[in-house]
C-alpha cells in the first residue's frame, strides 16, 4: 500500500509539473498576441488579450502594464492611471516601476496641457502631479536624463501658467477698483434721482393745495425737467462704462449685463418723467421717477453682488496660487509625459520628453485638427 501511495503521488507530482508549462505558455501567448494587436495599433483588441492573460495570472504586472498603455493610446487616462498605480505598487521590478511612474506621469502632464485652456488651477494641478511622479524615477534610476529633462520643461510651463494666473488677478483687481467706482456714482445717482422725485411730490402738494400758482409751479416742474435730463445723461454714461468694463473676448458677467440693463430701463423712465415734468403732470412725473429709483436700486444690487462674487474668487485664487508656487518648487507626485500622436496609428516614440509633447501640443492647438495626445513606454515583454 505503501509503495503504491507514493506511486500516486508521484503522478501527480508529475501531472502538476505538465500542466505549470501550459498554463504558463498560455499567459505568454494571449500577451504575445496583445503586444501584436498592441503594435497594429488595435488597443481594444490589444486588451482583450491582456485580459486573458490576467484572467490566468492576475498578479501579473506585466500584461497589466500593456493593459495601461493600451489605454493610454485610446486617450483613455483615467483608466492607464488606475492601471500604472498597480504595477508601481505591486511589481518587484523596479525597471518595470520606473516605467510604470514615468508613463503614470505622462498622464498627468497631458492631462494638465487639456486644462491648460479652460481652467488654469487644474493645469497646474495636474503639471504639479507629473512632476512629483518623475521625481519618483529620479529615486529608481537617478540616471534617466529624460525625467530629469521634464521636470525643468514643465517648470517652465507651471511658471508661464503661474505668470497668466497674477496677471488675471491683476485684471480682476484693476475691474474690481473699477466696479467700485461705478457702485460709487451709482449710489450718488440714486440719491440724486431720490431727492428729485421728492422735490416733485413737494411742487405737485404745493400746487393741489393752492400754496403756489400754476405759473410757479409749472416753473418748477420746468427747473426739475432739467434735473431730470442731466439725470438720464449720468445713467446713459454709468450704462457705457459698465459695457466698456466688458473683455469683447470673454461673455459679460451677468451681474454686469443686469445692471445695465436695469439702467436702460431706468433712463426710459427718466425720459418719460422730464416730458412730464414739462407738460407739467407732476402725479405722472412721480410715478416715472420712482420707476426710474427702482431701476437704479436694481443695478446697484447686481452690481455689489458681482463684487462680492468676485472678491471671493480672487480669495480662493490666491490660496490656490500661493499653494501652486510652493508645489512648484517642491513637487509632490507624479512622472513624465513621453510623445504625442497625431492620430490613434501612429506609434509614439518611447524615448520622447516632455519638450516634445509640448512641441506637438502646441502645433495641433494650432492646426485645430485633433486632442493633444501623450507617448509612453513601450510594450513589455512576451514573456
Amino acid at each position: 500500500m505503501s509503495v503504491r501511495k507514493y506511486k500516486l503521488v508521484g503522478v501527480a507530482m508529475l501531472v502538476l509539473g505538465l500542466l505549470r508549462p501550459a498554463w504558463a505558455e498560455s499567459v505568454r501567448s494571449s500577451v504575445s498576441q496583445g503586444n501584436r494587436l498592441y503594435a497594429g495599433g488595435n488597443f481594444n483588441e490589444a486588451i482583450s488579450k491582456y485580459d486573458q492573460a490576467l484572467l490566468e495570472k492576475p498578479d501579473a504586472s506585466e500584461p497589466k502594464f500593456n493593459k495601461a498603455n493600451s489605454y493610454y493610446r485610446l486617450d483613455d487616462l483615467a483608466g492607464a492611471m488606475e492601471l500604472y498605480r498597480e504595477v508601481a505598487s505591486e511589481s518587484k521590478d523596479m525597471k518595470l516601476v520606473a516605467k510604470a511612474r514615468y508613463n503614470l506621469g505622462n498622464c498627468y502632464f497631458n492631462e494638465g496641457l487639456k486644462q491648460r485652456d479652460s481652467n488654469l488651477e487644474k493645469a497646474l494641478e495636474g503639471l504639479k502631479n507629473s512632476i512629483g511622479h518623475w521625481r519618483q524615477v529620479l529615486e529608481i534610476e537617478p540616471e534617466n536624463e529624460k525625467a530629469a529633462k521634464n521636470i525643468e520643461v514643465t517648470r517652465l510651463i507651471i511658471k508661464d501658467i503661474i505668470d497668466q494666473l497674477n496677471k488675471q488677478k491683476q485684471q480682476q483687481e484693476q475691474q474690481a477698483a473699477k466696479q467700485k467706482q461705478l457702485q460709487d456714482k451709482l449710489k450718488e445717482l440714486l440719491d440724486k434721482q431720490k431727492a428729485l422725485a421728492g422735490r416733485t411730490q413737494d411742487t405737485k402738494n404745493q400746487a393741489d393745495k393752492g400754496d403756489i400758482s400754476q405759473e410757479q409751479a409749472s416753473k418748477k416742474y420746468s427747473e426739475q425737467a432739467g434735473e431730470q435730463s442731466q439725470l438720464k445723461q449720468e445713467t446713459e454714461q454709468i450704462s457705457q462704462e459698465l459695457r466698456q468694463q466688458q473683455d469683447p473676448n470673454n461673455p459679460p458677467p451677468p451681474q454686469m449685463q443686469q445692471a445695465a440693463g436695469e439702467l436702460d430701463q431706468a433712463s426710459v423712465n427718466q425720459a418719460d418723467a422730464q416730458d412730464r415734468l414739462n407738460a407739467s403732470d407732476g402725479g405722472k412725473a412721480r410715478e416715472s421717477e420712482d420707476k426710474a429709483v427702482e431701476h437704479i436700486e436694481n443695478a446697484l444690487k447686481a452690481l455689489s453682488e458681482g463684487g462680492q462674487q468676485n472678491q471671493q474668487q480672487q480669495q480662493q485664487q490666491q490660496q490656490q496660487q500661493e499653494s501652486q508656487q510652493q508645489d512648484a518648487n517642491q513637487p509632490q507626485d507624479a512622472n513624465e509625459p513621453q510623445e504625442q500622436q497625431a492620430n490613434k496609428k501612429e506609434t509614439a516614440a518611447p524615448d520622447a520628453t516632455a519638450e516634445e509633447i509640448l512641441n506637438r501640443e502646441q502645433q495641433q492647438r494650432k492646426e485645430r485638427q485633433m486632442l493633444q495626445r501623450g507617448g509612453y513606454q513601450k510594450v513589455e515583454m512576451d514573456w
